[in-house]
């Protein structure tokens, strides 16, 4: 939950067409000392979701963020493009109110090995960064936005580092535990937008003393220091384990700093996957030129350089269908709006259904108004105020 406090960090999204480059450009920082040493810093600080534990490790922060990063450039290399727009993003946030119900499933993203940027964003995440100074007296409370996530299919087996006995712990969606060797699962990173905390605060304010000088440094030398040249424009902001088989635990208290991107990620996952009547997505494809193809295979790039990119359909777009004439009707009679509901059980093939010859999955149901046909439409209205009593004759007066 978002602090009153926070101060949202602003976001502008890249155009689809910048994706390709960008992909390479993380990861090939991936493989920088410069992301190593953040990463390690991480670990140091216990900031990260999953920890790999190496036996014999002379230094067993250096050897995780070694691993850590390693296994992030594999999984941008394998990479399919997705571009979601912000309508999309809506439609998923707003389907994802209520966990997804089905397990989690291999076959759900829709490719083995992706990364989807959003034109707004998917979550918020809160950190506090510079000097005292907030409204509370302490550090400035900024919300940076979740914009972009990678995804692949992993099993703790995967260790990049050869050599490496590794033991890895996950604090997720489930909890925190051990993972075992046999586990299979969807590793998910979650980025924001580089630089966005401290774009959120004055530029002059003092985030930072630099050692051993004490030269005071300011919000606005880090946003350019982070934003410079050669900077990947997404930033690494945490990562998960979305376990094969499990459920989404009921409830929002137990799913951790990941667990509402999660759930949020694999809503879209749902929604692109749905066709037939169900169907909520159109996808367009930005084709890599040639060039860009040809530096994809000098950087080690081997997945394709086209971009997908997905919108909602007309018949599923917040203009369509929202309105209703209104008619000579009683006024007892109205159309009412349906916000998104989850289906848990809907049959895909009804005319195989009598005799078994059918399969069940979970669908998204989009919005849409019952009632009767030409009747106006009612909006839910609010507030509605709960009475711990029955007040009083008096006070009905």
């Amino acid at each position: 939950m978002r602090s009153i406090s926070a101060v949202r960090a602003p976001y502008v999204a890249p155009v689809p067409g910048q994706l390709a480059e960008m992909r390479e450009e993380m990861e090939e920082y991936n493989r920088s000392p410069a992301a190593l040493a953040g990463m390690e810093g991480a670990m140091r600080t216990a900031r990260t979701s999953l920890y790999p534990y190496v036996a014999g490790a002379r230094d067993r922060h250096a050897m995780a963020a070694r691993i850590m990063c390693a296994q992030e450039s594999t999984h941008l290399r394998q990479a399919r493009l997705y571009y979601a727009d912000s309508e999309t993003t809506a439609a998923t946030l707003a389907a994802a109110a209520t966990a997804p119900g089905e397990a989690v499933s291999a076959a759900r993203p829709p490719s083995p090995s992706g990364m989807i940027v959003f034109e707004s964003p998917l979550g918020w995440a809160e950190t506090q960064t510079g000097l005292p100074g907030g409204a509370d007296g302490g550090p400035p409370v900024v919300a940076i936005p979740i914009v972009a996530a990678t995804w692949s299919l992993w099993t703790p087996a995967q260790t990049p580092i050869a050599g490496s006995a590794t033991q890895w712990v996950a604090n997720t969606a489930f909890g925190r535990e051990v993972c075992e060797p046999h586990l299979q699962g969807l590793w998910v990173t979650f980025y924001t937008a580089a630089g966005a905390m401290y774009r959120a605060l004055d530029p002059r304010t003092l985030v930072s003393v630099s050692a051993p000088d004490g030269e005071a440094i300011t919000a606005g030398q880090m946003d350019a220091a982070l934003t410079r040249a050669g900077r990947p424009a997404l930033s690494w902001e945490n990562e998960t384990v979305l376990q094969v088989g499990r459920r989404f635990p009921s409830g929002k208290a137990a799913l951790g700093v990941t667990g509402s991107w999660s759930e949020a990620l694999y809503t879209a996952w749902q929604l692109m996957a749905q066709s037939g009547r169900h169907a909520w997505i159109e996808t367009e494809t930005i084709t890599r030129t040639r060039a860009g193809r040809r530096r994809d295979r000098r950087a080690g790039i081997t997945a394709s350089g086209d971009v997908h990119v997905v919108r909602l359909r007309a018949n599923r777009r917040p203009s369509a269908g929202r309105t209703g004439a209104p008619g000579e009707h009683p006024a007892s009679e109205y159309r009412w709006e349906v916000p998104p509901y989850r289906s848990p059980n809907r049959c895909l093939d009804s005319h195989r259904h009598a005799t078994g010859g059918c399969t069940h999955e979970e669908r998204i149901i989009g919005p849409h108004i019952n009632g009767p046909k030409d009747a106006p439409v009612r909006k839910l209205r609010g507030p509605v105020y709960l009475w711990d009593e029955v007040p009083s004759e008096a006070h009905s007066r």
